[in-house]
């Protein structure tokens, strides 16, 4: 680390709606950055004990403020005076306003200033949580600094302000050009998740741009995608090096999403199947294959906890696994059965990844260990873990 980086390290991010009480999302921005990072190895330390030694790679740091590329806000409020941000702590409905966050990339907070206005003038409701009424849920926006593309997606209780929105599109791409894909998604069910099944878009694109590296995707609004571009950018090609030590004939990738670590390994493995639950990513995934000539690069839809078939068929000499926050549950006995020569695991959740690798401590060492901070200012980071038998 130059001096440079160290003296960036040692500041706080300022932020005002921290400051006032409005939002504390970022629990440990009053840290220095470097004090953040230092307790986040500690926590991984703590809870990878019982597996010393294993090699501790030095932490890959982020930039402090605008890294985030993808947001989700509420809306509440009414349809005069509609509110982005947060819901309210006290009463949900009692929305707290976020049109300036510093963590933000800066295309997204110029795109949530600019909303209310349109939603007042096109009289989309807000979604009125106790009186279970109303339209607009939330938004979603993720802004690729690599294309300069944007999507947005309006999270809808029901199609009554669909044709409302449809004619609100074309004044809206004007201002903002970088918004290339905008959807709606409904949501009837009055309960915490965000998003439902059905998508309507309002636009010719389904898709945007999203240069990962040297690999190129298309990334549709219903796909996974990391919230940090650069930090899961060193994720993916770190991941890459790993498997390039291997030198695998197969590799398997379970939760793949649209294929981002299978992509970046593309060079170093002969097959490699990637298995995702969700179909539109996989036809994504595949159709990214065959745009950059990856013959050998194929993904399917399945249940990452039921391919024990497809295991037995492939038989991967590496299997790499990136579960959500839960962590791997049935899958662990899919790796106690099948037993690769190595895997790699990338996760969120720190205290579920030691229960996983508990279940399999009998089976597996772990050789190497490194924090990605994809999540500034709390205490979430990604791990990467590179496994092998004893």
């Amino acid at each position: 680390m130059d001096s440079h980086e160290d003296e960036q390290q040692s500041v706080k991010l300022s932020c005002d709606y921290h400051q006032r009480g409005v939002c504390r999302s970022c629990s440990w921005l009053e840290r220095p950055y470097s004090n953040q990072l230092l307790l986040k190895e500690e926590k991984l330390r703590r809870v990878l004990a019982s597996f010393a030694p294993f090699e501790f790679r030095a932490s890959v740091g982020s930039v402090m403020n605008a890294f985030r590329n993808r947001a989700k806000m509420t809306v509440t409020g009414t349809v005069d005076a509609p509110i982005l941000g947060l819901p309210g702590e006290e009463r949900l409905d009692d929305g707290r306003e976020l049109l300036e966050c510093p963590i933000h990339h800066p295309k997204l907070n110029a795109l949530f200033a600019e909303l209310p206005e349109f939603l007042r003038r096109f009289r989309i409701a807000p979604y009125q949580i106790d009186a279970r009424r109303g339209e607009l849920k939330g938004l979603i926006a993720f802004y690729s600094p690599t294309s300069r593309e944007m999507y947005l997606r309006f999270v809808l209780r029901s199609q009554e302000c669909v044709t409302r929105l449809k004619k609100m599109v074309p004044e809206l791409q004007a201002l903002v050009p970088e918004l290339v894909c905008i959807s709606a998604n409904l949501q009837p069910i009055p309960h915490a998740i965000l998003e439902g099944p059905q998508e309507i878009f309002f636009t010719e694109r389904t898709s945007i741009l999203h240069q990962l590296g040297r690999i190129r995707l298309q990334l549709s609004p219903q796909a996974f995608v990391q919230t940090n571009v650069e930090m899961a950018t060193h994720l993916y090609e770190t991941a890459a090096n790993w498997i390039a030590e291997i030198q695998p004939q197969r590799l398997m990738e379970l939760y793949c999403g649209q294929g981002a670590f299978s992509f970046f390994a593309a060079a170093s493995a002969q097959s490699i199947l990637g298995v995702e639950i969700h179909p539109e990513a996989v036809r994504v995934a595949n159709a990214t294959a065959q745009e950059h000539g990856f013959t050998h690069l194929r993904f399917e839809c399945a249940d990452a906890t039921q391919v024990e078939a497809q295991l037995r068929q492939f038989d991967p000499d590496v299997l790499l696994v990136n579960p959500p926050r839960r962590g791997l549950g049935a899958g662990v006995k899919l790796i106690e059965s099948q037993r690769p020569k190595s895997w790699i695991y990338s996760s969120c959740e720190s205290e579920t990844l030691a229960e996983d690798l508990l279940q399999l401590s009998s089976l597996y060492r772990i050789r190497r260990a490194q924090i990605f901070d994809l999540f500034p200012h709390t205490e979430h980071f990604e791990t990467l873990v590179w496994l092998e038998p004893r």
